[in-house]
């Protein structure tokens, strides 16, 4: 029973440890310019109204830029007033972008589409963006 406990907490340690590495790897993705950057928000916000930019970390997928992930930066002051959780995944190029998805409950069936459409490298690469929509272990 002691040994099963053992690792059972071995390998929750290890997926917590992997789950942040996902998240925190900028090495999977790249910044966008100014305008893409503001032309992600502006197709994300829908309406064009956004938190400041220093609210929002946007990365663009290394292995295919024409996706995008948006998220609420953490680390920004000044930014509480405009928190949410979730996560968004954009496509486009240059300063035309469209919304694929966004939310932080997402079902099964979803994540599985999303991650045909987005292809394997920019799934791997947005990992993060996807896990903060429950998009967790899904190949």
């Amino acid at each position: 029973m002691r040994r099963t406990t053992l690792s059972l907490l071995i390998a929750v340690a290890a997926l917590a440890v992997t789950a942040t590495a996902a998240w925190a790897d900028g090495g999977q993705t790249v910044n966008p310019t100014a305008k893409q950057k503001a032309a992600i928000v502006k197709a994300w916000s829908g309406d064009g109204t956004a938190p400041a930019a220093k609210c929002l970390d946007v990365k663009l997928s290394k292995g295919n830029r024409v996706w995008a992930g948006l998220i609420f930066n953490t680390k920004a002051t000044g930014c509480g007033a405009a928190a949410f959780d979730g996560t968004a995944i954009l496509w486009g190029k240059g300063t035309k972008w469209n919304l694929l998805m966004e939310g932080s409950s997402v079902d099964a069936t979803t994540c599985t589409a999303m991650a045909a459409v987005l292809g394997p490298d920019a799934w791997v690469d947005l990992a993060g963006y996807a896990a903060g929509m429950g998009c967790q272990n899904i190949d």
